[in-house]
């Protein structure tokens, strides 16, 4: 679910529109196990953007309940996307933990604030009327810093600017980005051309426009590397993606059941 999030969020467009979508994420033997919310407003010079992925069924229940939101917000600046503030935030039935990123472009600095609540559920012994009784009791933490490096993106500009920095003219873009998976290069989008295209076109449905690689690199260097195909509408933004064979349980992906765009 999480490197099929990483997909979502990294993909893009570069049409001038607001837009809705939500994908079903899917996992081999076990059918659905979440979804995600896409959704994005913006004027000549401002914009927000907000995905929200949820787990359903066993995987919620397994879960308790997680819901991970993400927010960008900021400025248009010669039709790039530019963020001022973005969060990512992540919730359980008993937690929740919120980041909050500010961008100072003046002095290229970005400040952290981290804020956890959680909800701690234990019983105590009453002697009086000699009963278990139960209790809860509420956590919350909080630190700030300033990052060491300072980036002009974070995850959800880079979805909307991906083909604005991946394209045919420049086939490959390392990623770097606050939200995504660490702060080093080690996720690399490459824009398929006509050959490599028509090698993986079988893996998705009709009427796709243009195919992407996402590589991921792990952090742990014995583990495997990751590649998820993600497949463009010719709208411009994700239609499909799928992360091959996975061990035992099977093909990962993630298809767009939910689309409405309108056009500026």
């Amino acid at each position: 679910m999480k490197l099929i999030l990483t997909a979502l969020l990294i993909t893009g467009s570069l049409m001038a529109h607001d837009f809705t979508t939500r994908y079903d994420v899917n996992v081999g033997m076990f059918g659905k196990v979440g979804t995600a919310d896409i959704s994005l407003e913006e004027d000549a010079t401002s914009y927000e953007i907000k995905l929200v992925a949820k787990m359903t069924g066993t995987a919620a229940t397994l879960t308790k309940n997680r819901v991970e939101t993400y927010i960008s917000k900021g400025k248009i600046v010669n039709g790039e996307y530019l963020p001022e503030t973005f969060y990512k935030i992540r919730t359980t039935n008993d937690k929740k933990k919120e980041l909050v990123y500010t961008f100072d472009y003046a002095n290229k600095t970005i400040s952290l604030n981290e804020t956890t609540v959680e909800t701690i559920h234990g019983t105590t012994f009453d002697a009086s009327s000699f009963k278990i009784i139960d209790t809860t009791k509420v956590e919350k933490s909080s630190s700030s810093e300033v990052l060491e490096h300072f980036v002009s993106s974070d995850i959800l500009t880079t979805y909307l600017n991906t083909q604005r920095s991946c394209n045919s003219n420049k086939i490959n873009y390392d990623l770097v980005a606050i939200g995504a998976r660490n702060d080093r290069n080690d996720i690399t989008v490459s824009f398929l051309d006509d050959l490599q295209k028509a090698e993986v076109t079988s893996s998705f449905s009709a009427d796709v426009g243009n195919i992407y690689n996402l590589h991921v690199q792990p952090i742990d260097k014995d583990k495997v590397t990751v590649d998820i195909l993600m497949a463009f509408d010719n709208d411009g933004l994700m239609k499909e993606a799928v992360l091959g064979n996975v061990f035992w349980i099977g093909e990962i992906s993630a298809k767009r059941v939910y689309h409405d765009v309108a056009s500026k």
